[in-house]
Formats: structure tokens, sequence, C-alpha cells
């Protein structure tokens, strides 16, 4: 059984835990996914609650605009987190390659510093979602 002395100990060592990788460092090890909320309030609120400082953003799906003219990322606060750009949804590697120089760019405009981090991915099968390897080390 947990104490309250273990607990606040696991705590406070889980908010000491930087993440480095490269040249960048982390506040917070949890790296959240910006897909799959109901609304983007909802998806703003849980990054907020999360405490996580890196967000993935699905490059492919990511619409440039909606019929009110908005998109994801004028719900993210850009200069708050660092974007990670993936390619989900590619089922090639020349076009896992295009949506990541796609997303490279998106970020540099936006002055991110995860415009040349890219998490990659290419998919073999629509129904399982499951990766293409060889695709995979294709594109790298």
């Amino acid at each position: 059984m947990a104490t309250e002395t273990n607990i606040t100990t696991a705590q406070n060592t889980f908010q000491d835990s930087s993440l480095t990788i490269g040249p960048f460092t982390l506040n917070s090890r949890l790296i959240v996914g910006s897909g799959r909320y109901e609304n983007a309030t909802k998806m703003r609120q849980s990054l907020e609650l999360s405490g996580a400082d890196c967000i993935t953003v699905a490059v492919r799906r990511e619409r440039l605009h909606d019929p009110n003219g908005e998109n994801l990322l004028d719900y993210i606060d850009s200069d708050r987190y660092t974007l990670l750009p993936n390619t989900a949804g590619c089922y090639s590697a020349e076009d896992a390659v295009r949506v990541a120089r796609m997303g490279r760019e998106i970020l540099r405009a936006l002055g991110n510093r995860g415009a040349d981090w890219v998490k990659l991915e290419v998919l073999g099968d629509a129904k399982t979602l499951l990766p293409d390897p060889v695709a995979t080390i294709k594109a790298t």
C-alpha cells in the first residue's frame, strides 16, 4: 500500500525528471498527441492540465482551415509547447518524407523549436495501422 510519503517522493522525482534529446531539454517526459479530442477547446484544456511541454501534431491530418477559418494551431501556444510533427497517415516512404518536410516548414514559419524534429511513421496496413518497417527505414 502506498503511503503519502511515497506518493510525494514519486511526484517530486517525476517533476524533477527532465528529458534531453540532442540539444533539447523537455521539462516533462510526457509527450501528448493533439488528435482524437472531441473539439479543439477540450484539446487545449487537456494539454494545459497534462503538464507536457511537447505535443505531437499529425501534419497530414492538419486541416489548414475549418469552416470558421480556424486550424489546430490556433488552439496551441507554439511559444509554450515544442511541437513534434509526425507523418501519421502516410503509406509510402516518399509521402512520409514530403509530409515531414511540410511539417518542418510550417514549424520554421512559426519559429517553433520542434521544426527539426519528426516522429516518422509509414503505415503498412490501413485496418490495423501496423507500420511498414521497410518503408520507414527507406524514409530515413
